[in-house]
């Protein structure tokens, strides 16, 4: 529609310079009518100083959209570039539209709490994992579900990851002779399973965001710690028979209390130069379990044993790594040995096998590691230096046993006064058997290699 002369002097009166003025800063209005859209719209030419300048006018929803289309432009331009913009404004909307919703569904589905949604995230766990080792469910349902189980998703917060780590910092575990607190490698387990219940709340729309992103999980230390000579032997002397025959099938074999237990007859294979075992794969990615181990003859005498057995498990007393854990706490309680766990034996393995001279490849390779790089791919037939390494450990291992390899003595361990030892008078030192007089009793006693 384009505004006649006569008609705006009749409204404006018959100032001529003031009709000029309204005409030129208004050229017309045009409506357009695009055939997908049906709201309303205009377009107005306004003129500036620098040129002819198009604005769209457009009622969509409610809401008034008034963008600038350009300068100097022609009516096929006006045209498309209005097409383009309104094109625009609807996707906007309708992507503010599915926003809304996810976030109506988030706000609904956080209305569940952690403990409706443990059964959901075990479920994607069993999936992603068949093989898993529980530990997460173990976690799950004995301290986190008892913990946040009736809290909402929504309503986890950094402070109630706070005093679940405060918590669990202050819990003693273990015997009444013997407790201890939590370690901390424990509750950095417990916090991944509590982190990966809520990231797959966060994926699942179940929950906006993790609170619990910034907790300071507690960093696990790293055990450095391996049995001494004149510890073994004190072992050797407190132990039943079984316990030391796993003790000795951990030193020669290096697998895990679990996988030690695990250990079954048939894993067992008769080739040329000796015996060989075939452990079972291992229950996940992380910890690794190597393909085939020789046996020497220390490992070959801790399996069987010197009394008749039936077929099966050779370790078929205890169940899993868990039900041996109480018996070597009482063993080394027994023998006088402190802060020594049966993991670290596999410690000891590794350690003893370096300082026989085993090249580290080959160390990789008896605990089931992968080595670095590709060279794996292209390297075959470890079966002669895998057998020279536990040949080797062996021999090692009797020299330990007979007290030919430097045993180190600590003072308390003897009833001797201090006058009979040229040591320091602090009873924590260990005393090296070059540093012991010949004629005295500590040496003719504990390291004795009759």
């Amino acid at each position: 529609m384009v505004v006649s002369r006569e008609k705006l002097q009749k409204q404006v009166g018959n100032s001529p310079r003031l009709t000029r003025s309204l005409l030129r800063s208004i050229i017309g209005i045009r409506c357009l009518f695009l055939p997908l859209r049906s709201n309303a719209m205009n377009i107005r030419r306004i003129q500036s100083a620098n040129g002819t300048r198009s604005v769209l006018t457009y009622w969509y929803r409610g809401k008034r959209y008034r963008p600038v289309l350009g300068r100097n432009l022609t009516t096929d331009q006006e045209r498309e570039s209005a097409r383009t913009i309104i094109n625009a404004i609807h996707d906007n909307c309708v992507e503010h539209e599915v926003r809304g919703s996810a976030s109506s569904r988030s706000r609904e589905s956080s209305a569940s709490t952690f403990a409706e949604f443990v059964p959901m995230y075990l479920q994607y766990l069993q999936a992603k994992r068949p093989d898993n080792d529980g530990r997460n469910q173990t976690a799950l349902t004995h301290h986190l579900v008892p913990h946040f189980g009736n809290k909402r998703l929504l309503d986890i917060r950094l402070e109630d990851g706070l005093a679940y780590l405060e918590k669990r910092r202050s819990d003693l575990i273990g015997p009444e002779r013997n407790k201890r607190h939590v370690a901390s490698g424990t509750i950095e387990r417990e916090c991944a399973a509590l982190m990966a219940v809520l990231n797959l709340a966060v994926d699942m729309d179940h929950l906006d965001k993790n609170r619990l992103k910034r907790l300071p999980v507690p960093e696990y230390v790293k055990r450095e710690r391996i049995v001494e000579a004149w510890e073994l032997l004190k072992i050797r002397e407190s132990a039943s028979i079984n316990i030391w025959r796993l003790v000795m099938a951990a030193l020669q074999i290096g697998l895990r209390e679990n996988k030690l237990i695990e250990i079954h007859e048939e894993w067992l294979l008769k080739r040329g130069d000796g015996w060989w075992i075939a452990p079972s794969p291992g229950r996940s990615k992380i910890k690794g379990v190597p393909k085939l181990i020789p046996l020497n003859g220390l490992a070959y005498e801790s399996l069987f044993g010197n009394s008749p057995r039936i077929g099966g498990r050779f370790f078929s007393q205890w169940k899993d790594g868990n039900s041996i854990k109480h018996t070597w706490m009482r063993t080394c309680e027994r023998a006088g040995v402190h802060d020594l766990h049966f993991h670290d034996l596999r410690h000891t393995f590794t350690t003893w096998l370096t300082q026989c001279g085993v090249d580290y490849a080959v160390i990789q390779t008896l605990k089931g590691e992968p080595l670095p790089g590709s060279a794996k791919y292209y390297i075959h037939d470890w079966n002669v230096r895998l057998r020279d390494a536990v040949t080797r450990l062996e021999s090692f291992t009797k020299a330990v046993l007979s007290g030919e390899n430097g045993i180190q003595v600590p003072l308390g361990a003897t009833c001797l006064p201090p006058s009979y030892v040229e040591a320091s008078p602090n009873p924590h030192e260990m005393v090296p058997r070059d540093r012991i007089e010949l004629s005295t009793p500590a040496f003719s006693g504990l390291c004795s290699t009759n």
